[in-house]
């Protein structure tokens, strides 16, 4: 316990630093089985902490299956275990840490990137799966997931374009956002109507994308994805 305590610290240490990118690369030298506990105790930390905690999961993860596939993957169950638990408290900070694990991952997203889809999949509209997230926080963390598995691997998230488009008008305005990334990540063509109709929204949200922390608006998502689309339609 008292290693684990230790640990810990330093963990914390790393990701609340001001410099917590550079930091980062000192946490690649213990062995990363030991990183996995403290990691899951600091997704439910403030948003800071939080989110830098992903982005650990994102490379430390990723390296684990590089040198053994079966510690990858009992971290993969293990977020899988966390979200089908019967207490909300369980899924938050998980989403997130799978989609920015598949996003460094091909191998991992190859076989898991059907799972995130399922938790956006409402049965009551399309009439199969059981995964959706009845929980709306916990499924616009699921939208962030998604959306940053769409950024870096389109590929594996480009059958979910409907379920996007037929979630949309019913979610809160900070999912509407990620849905928009996310749509304009897979440059889906068919969403250009719907987007069009969110442009002068000015409802504000907190976002985060390329490792920092920004405030957008959802009018300023929506016209992002916008111009994603219509360039690859002239391209």
């Amino acid at each position: 316990m008292a290693r684990f305590r230790e640990l810990k610290s330093q963990v914390f240490g790393v990701l609340g630093a001001v410099d917590w990118e550079d930091k980062l690369e000192s946490l690649l030298v213990l062995p990363p089985k030991q990183l996995i506990g403290p990691l899951f105790s600091f997704l439910l930390h403030p948003p800071e902490i939080k989110w830098h905690a992903v982005t650990a999961f994102g490379v430390i993860v990723p390296r684990m299956a590089e040198q053994n596939i079966s510690d990858a993957l009992n971290v993969m169950r293990r977020f899988l275990w966390n979200m089908q638990r019967n207490s909300s408290n369980s899924g938050w900070g998980i989403s997130e840490s799978m989609g920015e694990v598949m996003a460094q991952s091909e191998r991992l997203a190859k076989r898991f990137h059907k799972q995130i889809v399922s938790y956006i999949q409402n049965p009551d509209c399309f009439g199969f799966g059981n995964n959706y997230i009845e929980h709306p926080q916990l499924r616009q963390m699921a939208y962030w997931g998604l959306g940053r598995l769409s950024q870096a691997s389109p590929e594996f998230t480009a059958k979910a374009a409907p379920d996007l488009l037929q979630a949309l008008p019913g979610e809160g305005d900070a999912s509407k956002a990620l849905i928009c990334w996310t749509l304009g990540s897979l440059r889906a063509k068919e969403a250009q109507s719907a987007l069009e109709e969110l442009v002068d929204s000015t409802s504000e949200l907190e976002l985060y994308r390329n490792r920092r922390l920004t405030r957008v608006t959802l009018g300023a998502m929506a016209k992002e994805a916008l111009q994603a689309i219509q360039y690859r339609s002239r391209s």
